[in-house]
């Protein structure tokens, strides 16, 4: 059986996952209290879909971290930078799983995570935003705009979003899988956040 791996995280998304900003020096503090996040992880999802000889599967990163600084009044401060832990990534299919962390896929010993960093972050309408920024996967970095809706209720926010991206781009896929022929080329990352405002 052919074996597949996700080529993202964003990933990114990949983009607002992860753990709260840490706090050392008093600005940093300051900063926190205007906009940081803390996710909670276990109400929080970060996910990925695929196909491998035409039947699709979806899967899901079981680590990542992130700092996150994100006020709607004063969005040009916002930031999100997210690490994600390739090695756990996970379909619920054996073989399939072995095969991810292996140098054909996300080669996880010499590149153990992906990462996301926004340089900018804007508005596109009413709870929506695209965090613009730069994903890095086996040491391959390209821009990417990631769209997300965002909903804040006091001191809690709910976030969510999804992009489409080409697993060659970052050279997940070598020898007879850098093609589509096994495996689709094209993987949907997606992601669903709740989050607490750091105080």
């Amino acid at each position: 059986m052919r074996s597949f791996v996700f080529s993202a995280v964003i990933a990114v998304a990949l983009a607002a996952c992860g753990e709260p900003a840490q706090k050392a020096e008093a600005a940093p503090a300051a900063q926190a209290s205007a906009g940081a996040w803390a996710v909670d992880k276990g109400a929080s999802k970060l996910l990925f879909t695929g196909a491998q000889t035409g039947n699709k599967f979806e899967g899901a990163f079981r680590s990542f971290a992130a700092d996150i600084v994100f006020d709607p009044d004063n969005i040009s401060a916002a930031s999100i930078d997210v690490t994600v832990d390739t090695g756990s990534a996970a379909t619920g299919d054996r073989q399939r799983d072995a095969a991810l962390p292996g140098a054909d896929w996300f080669k996880t010993k010499e590149f153990p995570t992906a990462k996301f960093s926004s340089r900018d972050i804007i508005a596109t309408g009413e709870n929506a935003y695209e965090a613009r920024g730069t994903l890095t996967i086996r040491d391959i970095t390209r821009d990417l705009t990631l769209p997300f809706t965002l909903r804040i209720d006091g001191e809690r926010a709910h976030a969510e979003g999804a992009v489409t991206l080409v697993r060659t781009d970052y050279g997940v896929g070598q020898g007879e899988f850098s093609t589509g022929e096994w495996v689709g080329l094209e993987v949907g990352v997606s992601f669903v956040i709740e989050a607490t405002k750091v105080r």
